[in-house]
């Protein structure tokens, strides 16, 4: 059964259409989308922006790649819908971009990270007087 399993999940990945290198992404939701469920369903909307935030930053972390946004403790889910929202209202040439891109880019802006600090400068021990060596005896 696990093999069984195992086979179909590969048989499956291997039939998945990929974009071609600089194709657009493939995409069931696109801005211009994502700003109309916004007007219709606030609710809805807020989910689409809070679940492409968790997708976003899960699949960073398993990956071992930097999460490009900090999101400070005390910015609600609203915040970050009407900060996505803000940027599709002033970058209309995102409109036809998938929406979790959209998503990824506005919180991106509002919330970068600060920079690391730069790695600490090693400090290497000062050498230490040594006592004087015995003459040698003849």
């Amino acid at each position: 059964m696990r093999l069984t399993l195992l086979a179909l999940t590969a048989a499956a990945a291997m039939a998945a259409p990929t974009a071609a290198p600089g194709a657009p992404l493939p995409s069931r939701v696109t801005g211009r989308a994502l700003a109309e469920l916004c007007n219709t369903d606030s609710g809805a909307c807020m989910g689409y922006v809070v679940g492409a935030v968790d997708a976003f930053v899960a699949t960073q972390l398993t990956r071992g790649n930097p999460v490009y946004f900090c999101i400070p403790p005390t910015v609600t889910n609203r915040q970050l819908t009407e900060t996505t929202l803000a940027v599709l209202r002033a970058h209309p040439e995102l409109a036809n971009d998938n929406a979790g891109t959209v998503v990824v880019v506005a919180l991106t802006a509002a919330y970068r990270c600060a920079a690391p600090p730069p790695p600490a400068v090693p400090v290497r021990p000062q050498p230490q007087p040594q006592p004087p060596r015995p003459a040698p005896r003849r």
